[in-house]
């Protein structure tokens, strides 16, 4: 629900809100603001906003995190190196994890090695596949900033394979 709040403020959704909504949420402090998106509502807001919100957080997925070997047992996770999770704090990490073995598997069940990756922001899922799991990635996001900043990474870590993989030549006679 988060990132649908953060939407709403960066597209100024808020001005298709009720008056009396806004008004409302206008005298409240950051305190009581930033408890929204986990669902906490305050006992004077008008019952309409209340129940938007409270049906709001009803609807999110829980955030319990699945076992991927019962999920998957015959596929390996890949763990990932520090250069390719550069920019991906603990959870995105758990996320991009996860997403990479799970996108790998059907993959390999329906026989593709061709993904394509539609609001691929930062890049992250798309370079694991490509770097990690071998697939060929179509990576497409509507920011041409996240298209800069995914090049520059992927540039950094195709590097990193490259030397990795030279050194990898060396040792093997």
């Amino acid at each position: 629900m988060f990132v649908y709040w953060c939407l709403m403020l960066q597209h100024r959704l808020w001005e298709a809100f009720d008056e009396e909504w806004i008004d409302c949420l206008r005298n409240e402090p950051v305190e009581c603001l930033i408890q929204i998106p986990s669902g906490i509502v305050q006992d004077h807001w008008p019952s309409s906003l209340k129940n938007f919100i409270v049906t709001l957080s009803s609807l999110a997925f829980p955030r319990k995190q699945a076992d991927l070997k019962k999920l998957l047992p015959n596929r390996q996770v890949a763990l990932l190196n520090n250069v390719i999770t550069q920019g991906m704090n603990p959870k995105k990490r758990n996320e991009i994890e996860a997403l990479a073995a799970v996108v790998d598997s059907v993959a390999r069940d329906v026989e593709t090695n061709t993904i394509i990756d539609l609001g691929a922001g930062q890049g992250y899922l798309s370079q694991v596949l490509s770097f990690e799991y071998q697939l060929s990635v179509i990576a497409i996001d509507a920011s041409s900033h996240h298209g800069r900043v995914t090049h520059e990474r992927a540039e950094r870590i195709k590097k990193h394979y490259e030397a990795k993989m030279r050194k990898s030549r060396y040792i093997i006679r």
